[in-house]
């Protein structure tokens, strides 16, 4: 076991780089079950559990059967146990220090990967000048009707319910009856009057209009 592309060192997400019991007890020419036995043997030492790893495979029958997985230091302790096959342990720490150092200086590991990052930062802040947008239009579309709000409540002049009901897109007859509705007014001799409740709180203002009368003479 001389050529570094043969070693077999797997990079799993849970747990980093490892290598098989198997593939060591294949290098190394013993039954696999021997192996695990020499490191169920070792798990039995404190502060190793971090090193060594219990996992399973599928045999060539389909059956589930138990291996463990090594890390770098979990593969050295076992080795160094061993006597003999200095080649192959040198190779495989060699390489598992090789694999650590791209690991920590990872960059994008292809054109596509960089595309991807690119693409997916370029969506990102699409996404946030998107957000930042609808809410300018948003603060805009309030910014109006705030405005009328505080004219119309500042104005201390008379509003007829005509032009009320007409910036509400509505009559001046179903205003009042929609007013009717909410308890705000009652009719009374074909006027429209504040409930008692209602009087002191300045919804409405009077105010005297003369009537000239005409006096026209029969003959």
């Amino acid at each position: 076991m001389n050529q570094l592309a043969e070693i077999q060192i797997e990079n799993k997400e849970d747990l980093g780089l490892v290598v098989s019991s198997r593939v060591v007890a294949e290098e190394i020419g013993r039954q696999h079950q021997h192996v695990r036995r020499d490191l169920e043997k070792i798990l039995m030492s404190p502060n190793v559990d971090a090193l060594i790893f219990e996992s399973e495979y599928k045999d060539s029958r389909g059956r589930n059967q138990k291996e463990y997985l090594l890390t770098k230091d979990g593969f050295t302790l076992y080795m160094f146990n061993i006597q003999g096959h200095n080649d192959f342990k040198m190779n495989y720490i060699n390489k598992f220090n090789e694999m650590e150092n791209q690991l920590q200086n990872r960059l994008p590991g292809s054109y596509k990967e960089a595309l991807l990052q690119l693409v997916a930062t370029v969506e990102q802040n699409e996404s946030l000048q998107l957000e930042n947008h609808m809410q300018k239009q948003h603060i805009g579309e309030l910014k109006p009707k705030a405005t009328y709000y505080d004219l119309v409540l500042q104005n201390k002049s008379l509003v007829t319910v005509g032009q009320i009901a007409k910036d509400y897109g509505m009559s001046a007859q179903a205003l009042n009856k929609l007013l009717h509705e909410l308890k705000v007014q009652y009719k009374q001799s074909g006027q429209w009057l504040l409930y008692s409740n209602l009087h002191d709180k300045g919804y409405t203002h009077s105010s005297t209009t003369e009537v000239e009368h005409k006096i026209v003479a029969h003959r």
